[in-house]
């Protein structure tokens, strides 16, 4: 049985109605949102807002915070385009992953990672490596209990193979022209405490080591959001807007009167073609573990449009704080980010990591086939390979159904 849309064309249109009316109150609140943003020139009291929130029994704020003195940038602020570097390195990288499926013949997941490195400025043809790895064994397969991992065990690993590979090569590309950029899909700022991650310390160091080849490498990591939901500013603004005595978990556990605003629609107001934000960082239990490792590794970002006129395109682009305490090096990741995410024309996204994702995708066909393969193994090893009844139901169901379409 298909959708039938006449069952649902009413909810749609009570659906549209809702977000009518959402977005004329939301109008009230990004007003004042955009009032208190550019309110927000005495860096001194918004430091000493946050050490009040940091060193006290209040444990709730999770907002922005400006870098640490004397690195520190007015929230307020705004960074023009930077001249382009002349030469530069950028490498990409970029996952994608088969989840475990109890209901083909084997148990197993693939991840499959991309690398792409684009020569900017040089007279040079781009590098790409691919990294499958099929995971089979009962030491992958299994958590701490002997249970199946779940997809969230796999999408963590995954993020943790793209920061190792991206980690790889650089490396090995230390030598090259400089800036030396690598570019992680996604936020740089991981969660590995959650009790659906397997063998998830062991994850965590993982990373933690990538970041610190990285590091060594002395090359600009940057981690790209595209289209972010984040609210560090909002939550920074509405911090600012109590007074000492109502600084309180209780009155942090929302955003106020700014409720249901995100960075995206301010900056959005804010930020002219090619212009970026301040640099800060999130004030975490995360990032706070991060900094105890090391005083480089706490994540700082900064939001950029990367449209070059029109309508805003914003991007959140995390970065550890080793590069946020380099202007240069801002600097230039701001300019490269810029030209790459021009290649496409109106699809405003970095170039090299497009590449890597197209690299790292596996099709539905390329699933199929491999699937195909490991059946071919297993009978040559004697097994005898069989889905379950119920994918075997849903290919006979599906399988042979065609689609007919109304002529205009």
């Amino acid at each position: 049985m298909a959708l039938e849309f006449n069952k649902v064309i009413d909810q749609v249109q009570r659906m549209g109605r809702y977000l009518g009316k959402l977005s004329l109150s939301q109008s009230d609140r990004l007003a004042a949102a955009l009032e208190r943003f550019y309110a927000a020139t005495d860096l001194d009291a918004i430091h000493a807002r946050i050490e009040l929130v940091r060193n006290s029994s209040i444990s709730g704020y999770r907002g922005a915070a400006p870098l640490p003195k004397p690195y520190s940038e007015f929230i307020c602020g705004i960074g023009e385009p930077p001249p382009m570097p002349e030469r530069a390195t950028l490498i990409a990288a970029d996952g994608s992953q088969i989840y475990p499926d109890h209901h083909i013949a084997a148990l197993y997941y693939l991840i499959n990672i991309g690398v792409y490195t684009y020569h900017h400025g040089q007279p040079r043809l781009p590098e790409q490596v691919t990294a499958p790895e099929l995971a089979y064994s009962d030491s992958k397969l299994e958590d701490e209990d002997g249970r199946t991992i779940n997809n969230q065990t796999v999408n963590m690993r995954r993020s943790v193979e793209e920061m190792r590979s991206l980690a790889r090569h650089t490396w090995d590309l230390r030598e090259e022209a400089r800036p030396l950029v690598a570019i992680h899909d996604g936020t740089l700022l991981k969660f590995f405490g959650g009790i659906e991650i397997a063998y998830a310390k062991q994850v965590e160091r993982d990373y933690m080591d990538a970041l610190q080849q990285l590091h060594d490498t002395g090359a600009i990591l940057c981690g790209y959001v595209d289209n972010p939901r984040s609210t560090y500013l909002i939550s920074l603004l509405h911090l600012m807007s109590l007074a000492d005595d109502e600084v309180n978990d209780l009155n942090l556990k929302t955003n106020g009167e700014l409720e249901g605003l995100t960075d995206v629609q301010i900056f959005a107001r804010v930020l002219g073609p090619g212009q970026r934000s301040a640099l800060m960082t999130q004030n975490s239990p995360q990032n706070a573990e991060y900094h105890r490792r090391s005083a480089d590794f706490e994540i700082a970002s900064f939001y950029v449009n990367v449209a070059p006129a029109g309508r805003a395109a914003i991007a959140r682009v995390d970065v550890p704080l080793w590069a946020a305490r380099e202007p240069a090096a801002i600097d230039a990741l701001h300019a490269l980010l810029l030209h790459q995410c021009s290649i496409q024309g109106r699809r405003h996204y970095p170039y090299a990591l497009t590449r890597a994702d197209e690299l790292a995708v596996v099709s539905s066909a390329e699933r199929d086939q491999l699937n195909q393969l490991i059946n071919v193994e297993m009978r040559n090893n004697k097994l005898h390979p069989e889905a379950s009844n119920k994918l075997q139901t849903k290919y006979l169901a599906r399988g042979e159904r065609r689609q007919h379409r109304l002529r205009g």
